[in-house]
C-alpha cells in the first residue's frame, strides 16, 4: 500500500505492507521503493528523514563549498531552514534579509531603476539580489527570494503568492517564478523550500564542480 503525506515542505510516500512475512515485505517494498526512485527522477530527494535542506547541506559540505541568502518574502525563514542543520558553520556563511528596497540598493547593489521599472517583486531584482549577496559574503552560492507573501500587497499582474527565486553559481545566475497560494505562513514555508530545492538541482546537475 502507497500513501501520501503531503505538507508545504515536502511529500512524503510510506509503503506498507500486510498478510506477507518479513522476508517478502522487505523485498517487495525494495523493489517498489526503487521503481519510485526512477519515477520521481529530480523530484526524489531521498529515504528515511532526509529532508531537501539536509541534502543541499550534505553536498555544500562535500565540495568544501559555501552558502549565503538574500531574502525578501521569506524574511529569514530560508536561511533557519539551513541553520537548524547540524554542521551549518561549515557551509553557511550568512544572509541578508533585504526587506526594504533601500537594503537592496545600498547593501546588496540592486539597481534602483530595475527596481522602478520592474518592481522588486521581479526576475531581474531576484536575480541581482543573489548575485550581491553571493559577493557581499564572499559565498560560492547564493539564494535570494523575492515576492508577495500575503494576505495583502497583490495586484492583477502580481498577485498574492508571486514569489521569484534566484541561484547564484560560480558560474552564472539562473531564477525561476513561482505561483502560491493566499496563506501568508504557506507561502514563506513553500517558497524556501522551493528555493532550496532550486539550489539542490543546481547542485546535482554540476556535479562535476
Amino acid at each position: 500500500h502507497l500513501a501520501y503525506l503531503p505538507s508545504p515542505r515536502q511529500l512524503r510516500l510510506r509503503l506498507s505492507a500486510y498478510d506477507v512475512s518479513a522476508e517478502v515485505a522487505e523485498a517487495e517494498m525494495e523493489h517498489r521503493f526503487k521503481a519510485l526512485e526512477a519515477i520521481l527522477g529530480d523530484y526524489f530527494v531521498g529515504y528515511g528523514e532526509e529532508s531537501v535542506a539536509g541534502v543541499v547541506a550534505r553536498m555544500l559540505t562535500e565540495r568544501g563549498a559555501t552558502l549565503a541568502c538574500a531574502e525578501s518574502c521569506t524574511g529569514g525563514a530560508l536561511s533557519s531552514r539551513f541553520t537548524a542543520e547540524s554542521g551549518a558553520s561549515a557551509y553557511f556563511v550568512g544572509s541578508v534579509v533585504s526587506y526594504s528596497n533601500d537594503v537592496k540598493v545600498n547593501v546588496l547593489g540592486v539597481r534602483a531603476e530595475d527596481i522602478a521599472e520592474y518592481g522588486a517583486v521581479s526576475q531581474q531584482v531576484a536575480e541581482q539580489m543573489a548575485e550581491g549577496v553571493r559577493r557581499v559574503c564572499g559565498a560560492d552560492y547564493a539564494i535570494a527570494t523575492t515576492g508577495i507573501a500575503g494576505p495583502d500587497g497583490g495586484t492583477p499582474t502580481k498577485p498574492v503568492g508571486t514569489v521569484w527565486i534566484a541561484v547564484a553559481t560560480p558560474e552564472g545566475v539562473s531564477s525561476q517564478l513561482y505561483h502560491g497560494g493566499r496563506l501568508r505562513s504557506v507561502n514563506i514555508e513553500r517558497s524556501s523550500t522551493a528555493a532550496i530545492n532550486m539550489l539542490r538541482l543546481v547542485l546535482t546537475k554540476s556535479s562535476d564542480w
